[in-house]
């Protein structure tokens, strides 16, 4: 209960803020350059675009989301409540997830005419959104600023898309596909040309989140102390 709660607290957060508005004005732009596009290539340019922002969105909304609860002083309050700091990541994760899979689907359903693998595309969106969230959320732990985000998130964002950009446009070779977001891309390409599921792409796609997700864990205490909480440890860590 104390995750459903935290994420519900999470997804009103983000309404609060305007994410909603903001990825259904985004959507809409995305679906008007869909619809200029011609047939043969809107395929190409819908994958394209699900992997450089629905899947992506996560990577650059939670460094200015944790730099805002950092910055209210709700950071402060997670040492005096029962949340773990998996919970807290996962909660952060789902709210996220589900902007980018809500988008996603839009985007495919009402900008391709050609029929879409959506449970393939649900659940790599699904994937490759949390992998990019928790990636963003440990850049994020390190950041004084907004501004700050931004410029050491430069380096790690380039190095996690590049691969991906490669792929799609033809360049092969198996160290690129070894790389999560490559594994992403071809999820997302297959889905949007309705080929069947390929399960070690959605296998590859959990290890690189279970990864992420032990990195972050074990990250999240150590920023909380940082910032003056107490005692903040994996037993006792606690949110609103």
């Amino acid at each position: 209960m104390r995750l459903f709660y935290t994420l519900l607290n999470d997804i009103k957060y983000q309404a609060k803020y305007g994410f909603y508005l903001l990825y259904a004005f985004i959507t809409l732009l995305y679906l008007c350059i869909l619809a200029l596009v011609s047939g043969e290539h809107k395929g190409i340019t819908a994958s394209i675009i699900l992997l450089s922002d629905p899947a992506a969105l996560g990577f650059f909304f939670i460094g200015g989301i944790w730099l805002l609860e950092k910055g209210e002083g709700v950071h402060r309050l997670y040492s005096v409540s029962p949340l773990r700091p998996l919970e807290y990541c996962m909660a952060k994760v789902f709210s996220l997830s589900l902007i980018s899979v809500l988008t996603g689907l839009l985007i495919t359903l009402f900008g391709l005419p050609a029929p879409v693998n959506y449970p393939l595309l649900t659940f790599g969106l699904l994937l490759g959104s949390g992998f990019f969230t928790l990636t963003g959320l440990y850049i994020a732990t390190y950041a004084k600023s907004v501004n700050h985000y931004m410029i050491i998130g430069v380096i790690p964002g380039t190095m996690l898309i590049a691969p991906a950009i490669m792929t799609a446009f033809g360049i092969e070779h198996f160290l690129l596909e070894l790389f999560p977001t490559s594994i992403l891309w071809r999820t997302i390409d297959n889905a949007v040309n309705n080929r069947p599921l390929e399960i070690l792409q959605i296998v590859g796609l959990a290890i690189w989140l279970a990864a992420a997700a032990l990195v972050v864990n074990n990250r999240i205490p150590q920023a909380l102390q940082a910032e003056g909480g107490a005692d903040t440890n994996e037993t006792d860590f606690e949110a609103v």
